[in-house]
């Protein structure tokens, strides 16, 4: 891999806050004979699921976020609970959002959304062969349910009108997955 050499050994680490979601924690490294600290954001890690309903449509959810003040269009997502597989966490966060339990996940891919300041590790799943068994979103969770078709959330995601992370990432991978961005 491109990716190669001695990795920094974690001297200290001390909790600079403690959060409902996250916490802050910074850290002292040596490499070498070098010390540098870098202040991180400790967050758990999260299932990212592409849920289509057929091949033409996919569920989208605009949920309210409220460090942006606005309600955005995202795909269904969250982190897992302490034991739970990303598969589980996949599955559970589905259902919770949206109502619908897939019968079929496939891993489009495992990537780190922000490595500059955070441990989050995102595993994206498409899902498929839907059942639906009623939503039960969390008291803090605002959200409405939107059946889409597919080619106009990746249209909207190509346009830049789409432009939350995860959405982005689980989009593009299903449309080449699918060979719609041209590029098989």
């Amino acid at each position: 891999m491109w990716c190669t050499g001695e990795v920094p050994k974690v001297l200290e680490e001390q909790v600079l806050f403690r959060g409902l979601r996250f916490d802050v924690v910074r850290r002292h490294y040596a490499y070498g004979s070098r010390r540098f600290a870098r202040d991180v954001v400790v967050f758990p890690e999260s299932s990212v699921v592409v849920p289509f309903v057929n091949d033409e449509e996919v569920i989208v959810i605009r949920q309210f976020r409220a460090p942006l003040g606005e309600y955005i269009v995202e795909v269904p997502a969250g982190v897992l609970d302490k034991g739970e597989s990303p598969e589980e966490a996949a599955r559970r966060e589905l259902v919770e959002e949206t109502g619908f339990y897939p019968r079929r996940l496939t891993r489009l891919a495992t990537v780190y959304p922000v490595p500059g300041y955070s441990t989050e590790v995102m595993h994206v799943f498409e899902a498929e062969e839907l059942e639906f068994k009623g939503a039960k979103p969390e008291p803090h969770e605002l959200i409405e349910v939107v059946r889409v078709p597919f080619r106009e959330v990746l249209v909207r995601v190509l346009r830049g009108e789409i432009r939350d992370a995860k959405t982005v990432i689980g989009v593009l991978l299903a449309g080449y997955r699918r060979g719609l961005l041209g590029l098989r």
